[in-house]
C-alpha cells in the first residue's frame, strides 16, 4: 500500500476508533446536556472518519462516493454537535436556542443537497487519477466552500464559548486551553487541502477532535469537570485532589482569596486552614480578616522575593491592587468577621474518591441576622425573667399588702383601695401576658401539642374571669360540648385575653360576656361576644396585628397579637365579627384532637343515644 494512503488510512481509522473508545468514559460526564452534546460529537466524528476510510479503501466508484458522502454528512452534523455541547458545557441552554426548527430545516436542506451531489455535482465533481497514488479524486465545488466557511464560523463561535469559560472560570485551565487550540490546528490541512500531492483535498478534524476528546476525557477529566461545576454559580470555587492539595480555583475564589494566588499543588490547610476545617460536612465557618491575612501576607510575601516587586501591587481579579494578600472589599475588609457557607462535590473514579470541588459562599448578610435573632431571643428570656419573676412578684406583694387594708379604711378610702387592688390585678395581668407572649416567640417553631379538654379549660379561665371583674357576667353556654382540642398549656393564654379584652375595652357600666361552643367534624369554634363599642370593619384584621413584628405591631398592646400567634401554632385561626346589637364576638377556630371512636365514648359516657350516620352530640 503507497505510504501517503496508508497515512491517511491510518489518521482517520484512528481518530475514529480514539473517538468510540472515549464514549464510555464521556457517559461518565455528570451535566446531562453536556454528555449529550459530548456523546453526539464523538459519535458523528467516528462515521465521518469512518466515511472517510471507506471512501479510501473501497473498491469501486459508486462506494467510495457514498462512503464520502456518509461522511460529509455527519461532518455537518459533527458541527452541530460540537456548538451544542459548547453551549452546554458553558452553562447556555442549547434547546433554548431561538430559531432552533430554522437551523434544523438549514441542516437538513445542506444534508440532502450533499445526498443528492451525484445529480447536480454542486459540491464536488469526482475524476480518477494517478497522484499521489491510484485513487477517485475529490473536486470541491463554490457549494462546499460556503458551507465550510458558514461551518467554521459555527465551530468558531464554539472556540470562544470555551475560552472564555476557561477565562472567566479556571486558573488553571492552561492544558485545556492548549487541546482547544490544538483541536483547531488540522484547519489548516483541510484549507490547503489538495495544494500539495501528499495531502488529499479532505477535511482533517477529525484528528484534533480525537485528541480533544482524549485529553479531556482520560487526562484532564477532573480539570474538565471542575471548571464546569465552578462555573454554575458566581460563587468562589475551588477543586482539591484526594490528597487535600489545591488544584484549581476560580476567579471568584482568587478575588475572594488573594492567598490562593499561586498556591496550586499545596495543602489547603497551609493556605486557608479556616477552609480546611470540619470538611466531612458542608458547614458555616466564620473567618475573621485578621487570621486570613496573617497567612496571606506570608504567601504575598513569598511571591514578591519570587515575582519582583510588581508581584505585590498587582491588581486582583477584582481590580482592587492588595499588596498584603488581604481578602479585597469582596472579602469584607473594615468588616470584624466574615461567614462563609462551605458545600464539597466529591469526584469519583472507579469507586474511589478522586478529587473534591469547594464552593465557597459568603452568607455573613444571613449569618449576621441569624445572630442578631439569637441575641433578640437571649434578650426576650432575660426579659421574660424579670417579668415572670421581679415584677410579678412585687405586684403579688403589693396586691396582697393592699387586701390587708380593706378593715383599715373608712367608706372614703375604700374606693381608693378597690381602684388599687384592680390596678394591681391588671399588672399582674400584663406580667402573664408578657410572659406568655415572650414564649410563643423564643420556643420552638412548631410548638408540641397534645389533647386539651376544651371545657374545662374555658371553665377555668371564666371563673378567673369572674375573680378578677366581678362588675362584669360571664356567661358560658350549659350546651358546649366536651372535646379534646390540638393545643397545649398556652391555650389558657388565648381565651384570658380575649375574656380580659372583652371587659377592659367595654364602655358600658354591666360588661356582659357570652361564650358559646360549636362543633364540626374537625373544627370546634369558640365565640366570645361582648356588648362593648364593637370593631369596626378596618380594624377586624388590624386588631390582631397581622403581618406586623411582634412588640411592634399595630394591634391593641400584645394581649389579641399573642391570641393570634398562638391560634395560628396550633394550627387554628382567630377572627372578629360584629355581635347584634352592639359589641364584637371573637372568634376561635381550633382542630380537634379526638378520634370518632374517642367521640363515641364521650357520647355514651355522657349518657346520649347514638344513631348511625348522625352528627356528634353538643350535650356535654
Amino acid at each position: 500500500m503507497d505510504l501517503v494512503l496508508l497515512a491517511h488510512v491510518s489518521i482517520f481509522a484512528v481518530s475514529a476508533l480514539a473517538c468510540l473508545a472515549a464514549v464510555p468514559q464521556a457517559s461518565r460526564v455528570r451535566h446531562p446536556e453536556t454528555r449529550e452534546g459530548l456523546l453526539a460529537l464523538l459519535l458523528a466524528v467516528a462515521v465521518w472518519a469512518g466515511g472517510y476510510v471507506g471512501y479510501l479503501l473501497a473498491p469501486g466508484e459508486t462506494a467510495k462516493v457514498a462512503f464520502y458522502i456518509l461522511g460529509f454528512v455527519f461532518a455537518l452534523l459533527a458541527v452541530g454537535a460540537w456548538l451544542y455541547f459548547c453551549a452546554a458545557y458553558t452553562g447556555r441552554a442549547p434547546r433554548s436556542v431561538p430559531y432552533r426548527w430554522g437551523v434544523a430545516g438549514v441542516f437538513l436542506a445542506i444534508s440532502a443537497l450533499k445526498v443528492t451531489n451525484p445529480v447536480h455535482n454542486l459540491y464536488f465533481t469526482t475524476a480518477w487519477v494517478t497522484e499521489p497514488f491510484p485513487h477517485l479524486a475529490i473536486r470541491h465545488e463554490l457549494l462546499y466552500w460556503a458551507v465550510l466557511g458558514l461551518s467554521y464560523a459555527v465551530i468558531a463561535v464554539g472556540f470562544f464559548m470555551l475560552i472564555e469559560q476557561f477565562y472567566y472560570t479556571g486558573a488553571d485551565s492552561r492544558p485545556l486551553v492548549a487541546l482547544v487550540g490544538m483541536t483547531a490546528i488540522p484547519t489548516v490541512a483541510t484549507i490547503f487541502g489538495g495544494t500539495f500531492s501528499w495531502l488529499l483535498p479532505l477535511m482533517y478534524e477529525p484528528p484534533g477532535v480525537a485528541l480533544f476528546a482524549l485529553g479531556t476525557l482520560f487526562v484532564y477529566f477532573r480539570r474538565f469537570e471542575a471548571i464546569q461545576f465552578a462555573a454554575e454559580s458566581d460563587d468562589a470555587a475551588i477543586f482539591l485532589d484526594q490528597a487535600g492539595r489545591i488544584r484549581d480555583y476560580n476567579r471568584a475564589a482568587i478575588a475572594l482569596f488573594p492567598a490562593l494566588r499561586g498556591a496550586v499543588g499545596e495543602p489547603l490547610d497551609s493556605v486557608l486552614p479556616r477552609l480546611a476545617v470540619g470538611r466531612d460536612a458542608d458547614d458555616v465557618i466564620e473567618v475573621v480578616p485578621d487570621e486570613v491575612r496573617t497567612t496571606e501576607r506570608e504567601r504575598a510575601a513569598a511571591l514578591r522575593a519570587a515575582e519582583g516587586p510588581n508581584a505585590s501591587g498587582e491588581p486582583d481579579a477584582s481590580g482592587a491592587s492588595n499588596a498584603a494578600g488581604e481578602p479585597n472589599a469582596a472579602s469584607g475588609v473594615g468588616e470584624t468577621r466574615r461567614f462563609y457557607q462551605i458545600s464539597r462535590n466529591a469526584f469519583t473514579s472507579g469507586g474511589a474518591t478522586a478529587g473534591e470541588l469547594l464552593t465557597i459562599d459568603d452568607v455573613t448578610e444571613r449569618e449576621r441576622y441569624r445572630i442578631q435573632l439569637e441575641e433578640r431571643t437571649d434578650q426576650l428570656e432575660a426579659l421574660n425573667r424579670v417579668v415572670r419573676h421581679d415584677i410579678r412578684n412585687d405586684m403579688a406583694v403589693v396586691h396582697g399588702w393592699a387586701e390587708t387594708l380593706r378593715d383599715h379604711v373608712d367608706a372614703e378610702g375604700q374606693d381608693a383601695l378597690d381602684r388599687v387592688l384592680r390596678k394591681s390585678t391588671h399588672v399582674i395581668e400584663l406580667t402573664e401576658t408578657a410572659r406568655d407572649f415572650v414564649d410563643s416567640l423564643t420556643g420552638d417553631a412548631m410548638p408540641e401539642v397534645k389533647p386539651i379538654d376544651l371545657r374545662s379549660l374555658l371553665e377555668g379561665e371564666v371563673q378567673a374571669a369572674r375573680d378578677s371583674y366581678p362588675d362584669a357576667e360571664f356567661r358560658l353556654s350549659d350546651d358546649s360540648p366536651r372535646v379534646r382540642v390540638r393545643a397545649n398549656e398556652m391555650l389558657s393564654s388565648v381565651f384570658r385575653n380575649l375574656l380580659n379584652n372583652a371587659v377592659q375595652h367595654n364602655d358600658t357600666d354591666a360588661p356582659t360576656v357570652t361564650i358559646t361552643c360549636e362543633r364540626t367534624d374537625d373544627l370546634v369554634r369558640v365565640r366570645i361576644a361582648d356588648n362593648g363599642p364593637g370593631v369596626s370593619d378596618d380594624e377586624k384584621t388590624a386588631i390582631f396585628g397581622k403581618g406586623e413584628r411582634g412588640i411592634d405591631s399595630a394591634g391593641s398592646g400584645i394581649g389579641l397579637y399573642l391570641v393570634y400567634v398562638l391560634t395560628d401554632q396550633f394550627g387554628g385561626d382567630v377572627w372578629v365579627e360584629d355581635n347584634e346589637p352592639r359589641g364584637a364576638v371573637f372568634v376561635v377556630e381550633l382542630p380537634l384532637a379526638e378520634t370518632p371512636s374517642d367521640r363515641a365514648v364521650d357520647s355514651d359516657a355522657a349518657g346520649e343515644p347514638r344513631t348511625e350516620g348522625s352528627g356528634p352530640s353538643a350535650g356535654g
